[in-house]
Order: C-alpha cells, then sequence, then structure tokens
C-alpha cells in the first residue's frame, strides 16, 4: 500500500472536484449565517437543518463590492465547489448570489418582534432613566468571555467609585436566556443595585438568538431596575435592545453608558459650584430687595417707638461688643506679657546677667559638679559679657 503526504492527498481531492462537471457550475439554497468581510471578499455559510456549506465571493467578482448579507436570510449561491488545502475543507466559490427570502430563525425573529411591539412593550414612555452617578452596577453576561473583562476595564478606567455585581450566565445555547432571565430577577430583587448590564460580545445570528428569547423579553420588560442591552456589534440589533431602557452596541459601550468618566465627574461637580454660587447670590439679593422693602414698611407707618427701642437695643449691643472686645484684647496683651516675663526668666542670658556664670572644661562640656574637675583643669566661665579663662587650684567640697 502506498503512503501519501497529507497535501497530495489534499490535492488529488482538489482535481477530482475540480475535474467535475456536476460541481463546476452548481446553485445551492440555504440560510445565510456568520457574513463578514474582510478585504473586499465575503465570507458566510449557508446552511440547513442538515447541514453547512462555507461560501466565499472574491472581491474580483462583479456583486462582491455591493453585497451585503444578513444573518438568517435565504440565499441561492451559484458556483463552483472547490477545497481550499490549507484547511482541508470544501467550499463554494460563489459567482453570484440571490435573495430568496428569509430564513425560519429570522422569520420568527420578526414574528416575535411585531408581536411584543404591538403589545406596547418596546414604548419609549416605559423606558427609565439611567442614573448618572450609580453606586452598584450589575452585570449579566458569561463568566469567561470577553465581555466581562471590557465591562470592568472600562468602568476601571472611568468610573473607579461604583461597585459591580457580577451574574456569570450561559450567553448561547440551550438554556442560556432562562440563565439570562434568571440573573435579571435575582439583581432585581437586591435594592441596592442602581443599573443593571445585560450583554455578550459579537457573533452570528444564531449565536445571538438567546437575547431574542419572549421570556426573557418579558422580564427584562418587567424589571424595576434600569438595564442597559449591550449585545453585540452595530449590525447585530437583538430584542432585547428594543425592550431594554437603553441600547449600547458592545459591552465596552454599554459600560460608558452606564456610567460618567472621572472627568465628567469634575464637570459635574465645577458646574455644580458654579450653581450654588449663584444661587447664593440670588438668595443675597432677593434679601437685600425684601430688606429695602421692610424698609420702606417702616418708613411708610413710622414705627418710632419700634425703631427708638432697636436703636436703643442696638446702641447697647455694640457698646456690649466693643467692651468685651476691648476686654479679650487687654485678656490676650496680659497672657502675652506674662508668657514674656516667664520667657526672660529662663533666658540663660538674662541668668548670666544677673551675675551667674557657665563653667566649660577643656572639651566644651557644662561642669555641674566638682567631680568633673582636677586641681589644674583650665575653665571657661561665660558671664554675661564674655568669657573668663582660669585654671583649678584648689577644689573644695560644699557638702
Amino acid at each position: 500500500m502506498t503512503t501519501f503526504k497529507v497535501k497530495e492527498v489534499s490535492k488529488y481531492i482538489s482535481n477530482i472536484l475540480r475535474r467535475d462537471s456536476f460541481l463546476s457550475n452548481i446553485s445551492v439554497e440555504g440560510e445565510v449565517s456568520n457574513f463578514k468581510k474582510s478585504g473586499g471578499h465575503s465570507y458566510f455559510s449557508i446552511k440547513d437543518d442538515e447541514a453547512v456549506l462555507k461560501c466565499v465571493v472574491f472581491k474580483t467578482v462583479p456583486i462582491a463590492s455591493s453585497l451585503n448579507l444578513t444573518d438568517g436570510q435565504k440565499v441561492v449561491v451559484t458556483g463552483t465547489i472547490m477545497t481550499y488545502e490549507k484547511g482541508s475543507y470544501y467550499q463554494i466559490l460563489c459567482k453570484n448570489v440571490e435573495r430568496v427570502g428569509l430564513g425560519n430563525l429570522y422569520e420568527q425573529f420578526l414574528a416575535l418582534k411585531e408581536k411584543l411591539s404591538k403589545e406596547g412593550l418596546f414604548n419609549v414612555e416605559f423606558k427609565k432613566p439611567i442614573p448618572k452617578f450609580p453606586k452598584n452596577i450589575g452585570v449579566i453576561t458569561a463568566k469567561n468571555g470577553a465581555a466581562i473583562r471590557d465591562i470592568l476595564n472600562t468602568l476601571r478606567r472611568r468610573y473607579r467609585i461604583a461597585n459591580i455585581y457580577f451574574y456569570p450566565a450561559k450567553v448561547q445555547g440551550i438554556g442560556a436566556s432562562d440563565e439570562i432571565a434568571e440573573g435579571v430577577k435575582y439583581l432585581d430583587s437586591l435594592d441596592f443595585i442602581d443599573t443593571i448590564i445585560v450583554g455578550r460580545g459579537g457573533g452570528s445570528f444564531e449565536d445571538l438568538n438567546a437575547f431574542n428569547d419572549e421570556n426573557l423579553i418579558r422580564t427584562i420588560f418587567n424589571c424595576k431596575k434600569p438595564i442597559i442591552s449591550a449585545v453585540g456589534h452595530e449590525i447585530d440589533t437583538m430584542l432585547t435592545d428594543f425592550v431594554a431602557d437603553k441600547r449600547a452596541a458592545t459591552p465596552t459601550a454599554g459600560a460608558e453608558l452606564s456610567s460618567v468618566s472621572m472627568d465628567e465627574i469634575r464637570e459635574f461637580l465645577s458646574q455644580a459650584e458654579k450653581k450654588l454660587n449663584k444661587n447664593i447670590l440670588e438668595e443675597i439679593s432677593a434679601d437685600k430687595i425684601q430688606l429695602e422693602h421692610l424698609k420702606k414698611e417702616l418708613e411708610y407707618y413710622n414705627p418710632a417707638n419700634r425703631i427708638t427701642t432697636l436703636k436703643e437695643n442696638l446702641e447697647n449691643l455694640k457698646k456690649s461688643l466693643d467692651e468685651k472686645i476691648i476686654a479679650v484684647f487687654n485678656y490676650n496683651k496680659q497672657l502675652l506679657d506674662f508668657k514674656r516675663q516667664s520667657l526672660e526668666i529662663i533666658n540663660p542670658n538674662s541668668v548670666l546677667q544677673r551675675g551667674y556664670s557657665i563653667i566649660y572644661n577643656e572639651n566644651d562640656e557644662i561642669v555641674n559638679d566638682i567631680k568633673a574637675v582636677n586641681v589644674g583643669d583650665s575653665l571657661k566661665l561665660k558671664v554675661s559679657n564674655g568669657e573668663i579663662i582660669s585654671d583649678v587650684k584648689e577644689i573644695v567640697d560644699g557638702n
């Protein structure tokens, strides 16, 4: 038996497909999935209930520049079945793509959207405002997905004062919509939660379909807390986007919508300070006007006795205030003089002026004990106006 290299087998299969006239010009109908463009080329898959076929439209094909498909659309592609040798899979090189209708999944999406819209679940009057300065933000998304990292990084960068409460949930596949709905109910039950972000990164229409679940949509509608839907990218609009109080194109954008930046906080405080100052000035101005009004009323009614009494009271208060000011001044002056005298008493120069002296030995150390001096030592006596150098002739014990 001959052993072949992988490349040789791949090349052999490629040649078989290339020589097959049936596969060289074939039309296939299916539902679009994972449509994307890169470098002018278009890549997508078409599928039915049992199989998936990869498709590519190169930029040299006339329809390439205008081709823009939506996941879930039904199309008929015409082209040649070829192998992609590096990946060892086959695909159809399309020369034409015709839309023939919507796929079943997308039709279900549109039908549910119309139903819920008629019930009013998407109406603007039900939208709740997003708190500008939330203290506690709830996040529902996959535990290990990029969405939670993007949200946390964004909030740490621009709004570090918020507490984040993360509820991990599946975001695609069986049971995903139920887990997300349970997360919404749980976070809604916590009184301290201010805002809830529900989302995930982009994906195919099928990947994101958990966010089109009717039970989830109704759960979000009945939520008492404001919700931001941050699902996929700009081209992916799910039903959660319609029912949520705010829609963000990405998880990062959702985090930005849920908070303000530190620059915005500083600007808010600056504006608040200006507004406060303005209000104070307006209050003062209003008080001045009121005072002038009262003054005119007093002048009009001429309450002479009351004015006289008030003047006397004012004079008494002024006199009392003057006396207290003088008393405080005198007290502080006396206290200052006392402290000055106290400082003068302990001032070394003052002590020296009273006839005392300070004795230093040859090492300029103060001598305060006869035991530290020997006969013959040279001592320095510091007096108020100079120094005296003397030699010790005799030591007399004072005890």
